[in-house]
């Protein structure tokens, strides 16, 4: 009969690698989507290389994950140490990266890269697509230009429709034409800049992002313990076994 302690770490090791696996599941999944429909959007909130790593990263995941679920399933002393192994790089990798964004993030600013887009669009021939952009971040982030809707009258422009909460869902007509005066007029419109909302949804998204980060490099922290823990028992028991046969067989 196997001790209570082996037991036990194998169903936790067991467990905690499914989990693993099932997030790198779900982290492939929805950067697969993301490349797929990385220019679909008008506001790609992550870059190629990004998406790259973080589907990388998954598919690292899941194949340390079940490496880690073979050697817990067949008590296998040398697959115990090379899933800790692996999860061991993998974590180094995670928090070397995470430092590197945290460092790029607090030098790179997203309003100067916007500030340039949006008079740069507002003084030359305007496309249809960068005009979409600005009507599509206007309403979409309830804002109106790069620090309020002072930036237009800096450009000698009116404040367009997408700036009104009212205004911009309709279709091209009288009554949008009248709301839109109305909303100018009563200076109705928004008065919160992009860069601002931006930042606030960047920051949002930013601490769900660490949490979740930080809550699954301690999970793989526990497999990289339980693995190491369990080789270390298995072959700690195969020796005291080995010794009382040896022993048993001497007398």
């Amino acid at each position: 009969m196997k001790p209570r302690s082996v037991r036990c770490m194998k169903f936790f090791l067991t467990l905690f690698n499914i989990i693993c696996i099932l997030f790198g599941l779900v982290l492939m999944a929805v950067c697969a989507i993301n490349v797929r429909d990385f220019k679909a959007g008008p506001e790609p909130a992550l870059s190629r290389g990004v998406l790259s790593f973080l589907l990388t990263l998954g598919l690292g995941l899941v194949v340390t994950a079940v490496v880690g679920c073979v050697g817990a399933l067949r008590e296998n002393v040398k697959i115990l140490y090379v899933h800790a192994c692996f999860f061991i790089f993998l974590v180094s990798v995670e928090v070397v990266v995470a430092v590197g964004a945290a460092v790029l993030s607090a030098w790179m600013g997203l309003g100067s890269e916007l500030r340039v887009n949006f008079y740069k669009n507002s003084t030359a021939v305007v496309d249809d697509s960068s005009q979409a952009y600005w009507e599509h971040l206007q309403s979409e982030n309830q804002c109106c230009g790069v620090d309020g809707p002072q930036d237009y009258e800096l450009i000698h422009r009116d404040i367009p429709p997408s700036c009104c909460p009212s205004t911009h869902p309709l279709r091209d007509g009288g009554a949008k034409r009248h709301l839109h005066t109305n909303c100018v007029t009563e200076r109705s419109y928004y008065t919160r800049g992009c860069d601002e909302a931006l930042r606030l949804r960047k920051a949002f998204k930013g601490k769900i992002f660490i949490t979740t980060g930080v809550i699954f490099i301690l999970i793989e922290i526990l497999c990289i313990i339980l693995a190491v823990w369990m080789a270390r028992t298995l072959k700690s028991e195969r020796r005291r076994l080995q010794q009382n046969l040896q022993a048993h067989f001497e007398s």
